[in-house]
């Protein structure tokens, strides 16, 4: 099943509080692109070290040079996505994974406030440098990833605990005048449900965010008791082991999105190009920086996340906005290639 599918099928689940069913579908989706990006950074060490020997500057300029291209080759191979898509599908998979984490009372307990932290500095990373080139080497400065025969073992933190939080903090400044100011209440949501809201980072993101409301809190102690039980089957498991995806088939078959007028099918290239750069927003000089430029700002806006409290006919209309967006992208992106 493509990664598009799983994470359309875990928002879902998200939606409907199912936090730990969503949370093994975001973690299959997060485990295989870090398993990539892995096999990025290995692939790029690993010629550095036998063709440019132990020169730093070489293996800089190889990073810079060739990090983006390399990312293009892999994720086609393994995802049939190019660097963009999957950036934004590794952008909200981690918002996803985090809230999961956030608002299950199990997994807040069961995963390491470490990892949570790191996982919100990634995210944060993700949304700030997203529309650079050179997003993958942002990462690559405070996260590693460690495979074992291409799967992914852990992600391992490239900086001290002091400094991944005062790093959480700056960034959550760079995010609230934006349209992800949501990420800063989700930060703080896990901290008062951790219990740890007199921190020196909970009252640095709070200052942040100002008056601040829960987004979501723990289920009452009559569904709590509920969730105690389903939750020992759980007990004991490794989060890499995952549900299988049969038992979701009637989502995958499910209409996502409604029908849309314009069919490409019978449309002559000057029809595409015009209907899809009016989808995209697109005026004069068109650019493949400026198509990738304003895909990742548009598609943000229809996220579940962003209609979650809308009604329904509201999130049909984002669902049909998301499909030709990423329609529009395929088509442009390969017309203009400069």
């Amino acid at each position: 099943m493509k990664i598009r599918k799983i994470r359309a099928i875990a928002d879902d689940l998200f939606e409907r509080n199912k936090y730990e069913e969503a949370f093994y579908l975001y973690d299959e989706i997060y485990s295989r692109i870090w398993s990539a990006i892995g096999t990025i950074q290995n692939g790029l060490n690993d010629f550095s070290s036998n063709f440019l020997g132990n020169s730093y500057q070489s293996y800089y300029k190889l990073k810079n040079n060739f990090t983006l291209q390399a990312a293009e080759t892999v994720f086609k191979k393994w995802f049939d996505l190019d660097v963009d898509q999957t950036l934004n599908e590794l952008t909200f998979t981690t918002f996803g994974h985090v809230q999961c984490i956030c608002y299950s009372p199990y997994l807040n307990k069961t995963i390491s406030a470490d990892v949570v932290y790191l996982e919100f500095l990634v995210l944060q990373t993700l949304i700030n440098e997203g529309d650079k080139d050179d997003w993958l080497n942002h990462l690559f400065k405070i996260a590693t990833p460690v495979s074992e025969d291409m799967r992914l073992k852990k992600i391992r933190c490239n900086i001290t605990d002091s400094t991944l939080k005062k790093l959480v903090a700056e960034n959550a400044e760079k995010l609230k005048t934006t349209d992800w100011r949501d990420v800063n209440i989700c930060i703080l949501d896990y901290l008062l449900n951790m219990g740890d809201n007199f921190s020196d980072l909970y009252l640095a993101i709070k200052k942040i965010v100002g008056t601040y409301f829960r987004q979501k809190t723990h289920r009452n102690k009559k569904t709590d008791k509920k969730e105690k039980s389903q939750n020992e089957s759980y007990k004991g498991q490794n989060y890499e082991r995952h549900e299988k995806y049969e038992r979701y088939e009637k989502y995958e078959n499910a209409s996502f999105f409604a029908k849309d007028t314009f069919d490409a099918t019978r449309a002559t290239d000057f029809e595409k190009t015009k209907y899809y750069s009016q989808v995209l927003g697109l005026t004069g000089k068109v650019s493949k920086a400026s198509i990738r430029k304003k895909y990742l700002e548009l598609i943000a806006q229809y996220h579940p996340d962003k209609v979650f409290e809308l009604g329904e006919e509201l999130k049909i209309l984002a669902e049909i906005k998301t499909k030709q967006l990423n329609a529009a992208y395929d088509w442009m992106k390969k017309k203009y290639t400069v």
